[in-house]
């Protein structure tokens, strides 16, 4: 009966809460509540953030931003680099490291925000820095002339023609150099990476900070809340994709197309936007530097605790294993499958949906699931119908652009989870001051994945023919037992990923009892953070490259 008497009034307390933080602050009394807020197991004064107040309205620009440059960047690469400039698979395998690279320095950006507070300011600084940064890449980029297409499609009907066999006569409606054009603008991508993120990881730590402030009966609110809106504001990226460079030197089925530049001129709107809203709207109080010492101290108690270490490992390998694939993807969805720029975009919108929605999904009803047998089956079937869908295509059972794209939609289910999770860990074992460093590692260990996986791939496919005139010529089929059997191997790190029940809510101060002074997360991002930049470097350029200098058969 005790019991019973117990949940009840547990029930009440989290019920009576949520109904508190939805009705209005009446005379002020929200000031004046913080003791209640830590009673009701919040770890950090200053009650829940109101999420249609001014803070939040800012907060919510900040990854609106995000979104729409975290989203139209990488959509580019298809419709531009890979049909426009007719690059070659490892090319474009290279640019979707680049424009992610940033990523693997979260962990350095959030420690800048922490310890060197700007006139005061330790986030809305380096916001402004960060989004100065990568104004100023897309300015360049709105303005600076794309080039002739590889192939004129509206003049000739060989460009899916290897060279060897296009008429002569054809030849003249082919621009050969178009390939080196896209040197600029990848670079400028990549420092465009660099830029957001810089913002990205001072928004994290401002996050952390909010979410801190929530009671146990709701925390996790602000984290979805900027996740769902950072989500959906990447649609508009590949609505642009979808309907704007879908015309025909886009190997698109419109008679209108926007220039390959109109892409970025539309990103730097939400910068310029974004820039005001830091400066006007962005609620943050000043802060005393405080000493790298002390700072140091914290973080390494954080650095310490098995939790910590426990969800790094997993993050990494995890993704190391995912991440293999095919540096003919992209060749094969172009000539075998024949998918659109639309079909591909329509693909991405409806993935930005269900991701979005498993967010919601995870922040309402599944902070008491399995983990581990949830992130297993959900793997395991993407393997299953990825491997049928793409078997199916390079064997030309099937080849056709809806059953070829809408395969991946399946992988934002697991990949929501995954993410979400690890977000709400940050949030309970940061401690006050390295909120930008513990949540930026949390993030950094699984962005290092992709050069590792990258390369390990990449040395792979140099021993087969992999390049567009191979896809083209109907040569391929080995290299696709590559992505799927190291996905299976990532099923053996499920019990580093443990679920909710074994990762309690844990306060600042309660770390110790679960650290370990032999932890793997110095050994595992020091060499990590270096590996990336200098890979992905060095693919980008077809001297380094392994399919030019490794491959024996090469010509």
């Amino acid at each position: 009966m005790a019991s019973h008497d117990n949940k009840a009034a547990d029930l009440e307390e989290r019920v009576s809460y949520i109904h508190s933080v939805t009705t209005k602050d009446v005379d002020g009394y929200a000031e004046a509540k913080s003791p209640k807020d830590l009673e009701e197991g919040a770890l950090a004064e200053g009650g829940a953030l109101d999420l249609f107040s001014r803070e939040a309205f800012a907060l919510f620009m900040q990854y609106g931003a995000i979104g729409v440059i975290y989203g139209m960047i990488p959509a580019l690469n298809y419709p531009l680099f890979n049909i426009y400039l007719n690059l070659e698979g490892y090319q474009t395998s290279s640019y979707k490291v680049l424009i992610v690279i940033g990523w693997s320095f979260k962990a350095i950006f959030g420690l800048l925000s922490d310890c060197v507070p700007i006139y005061g300011y330790r986030r809305k600084s380096w916001m402004l820095i960060g989004w100065t940064i990568t104004m100023i890449c897309l300015s360049v980029m709105t303005f600076s002339p794309f080039g002739e297409p590889f192939c004129n499609r509206e003049k000739t009907k060989f460009c899916g023609t290897p060279l060897e066999k296009v008429p002569k006569s054809e030849l003249q409606h082919f621009n050969l150099t178009a390939p080196d054009n896209g040197s600029l603008f990848i670079l400028l991508s990549m420092f465009i990476a660099f830029g957001y993120v810089l913002a990205a990881c001072a928004s994290d730590a401002m996050v952390v900070e909010y979410a801190q402030r929530e009671p146990l009966a709701i925390r996790g609110r602000i984290q979805t809340a900027i996740y769902v809106v950072r989500t959906l504001a990447g649609i508009l990226a590949y609505l642009v994709t979808a309907f704007g460079l879908n015309g025909p030197n886009y190997a698109g089925s419109f008679s209108f197309a926007l220039s390959p530049n109109a892409p970025y001129g539309i990103c730097l709107v939400p910068c310029v936007l974004v820039v005001l809203s830091t400066v006007f709207l962005l609620v943050e109080k000043k802060t005393v530097p405080s000493s790298f010492t002390q700072w140091w101290g914290s973080f390494w108690e954080s650095l310490k605790s098995r939790v910590m270490w426990q969800i790094c490992l997993f993050r990494f390998l995890s993704n190391v294993f995912n991440g293999v694939g095919t540096t003919a993807g992209l060749p094969i969805s172009t000539y075998w499958a024949g998918v659109e720029p639309l079909n591909d975009s329509l693909s991405g919108i409806i993935g930005n949906l269900l991701f979005a929605g498993i967010l919601v999904v995870v922040g309402k009803w599944g902070l008491n699931w399995n983990w581990r047998w949830t992130i297993a089956a959900g793997t395991i079937g993407i393997i299953i119908i990825d491997g049928f869908v793409v078997y199916m295509t390079i064997w030309d059972v099937v080849r056709n652009q809806w059953f070829f794209t809408g395969v991946a939609l399946a992988d934002n289910i697991p990949t929501g989870i995954r993410f979400i999770v690890s977000t709400y860990v940050a949030v309970e074992i940061a401690d006050k001051g390295n909120e930008g460093a513990v949540y930026g590692l949390v993030s950094t260990v699984s962005n290092l994945a992709g050069p590792f996986a990258s390369i390990f791939y990449k040395y792979i496919n140099s021993y087969f023919k992999v390049r567009q005139n191979d896809v083209k010529s109907d040569t391929l089929e080995p290299t696709q037992v590559t992505p799927h059997s190291p996905g299976s191997l990532s099923r053996l790190l499920n019990p580093l990923c443990s679920r909710p029940s074994q990762l309690p809510r844990l306060s600042p101060g309660s770390l110790s009892c679960l650290s370990s002074p032999n932890t793997p997360n110095i050994p595992l991002c020091a060499p990590s953070v270096i590996f990336a930049p200098l890979t992905s470097s060095l693919r980008n350029n077809p001297r380094f490259d392994f399919e030019t200098t490794s491959n024996p058969n090469f010509q």
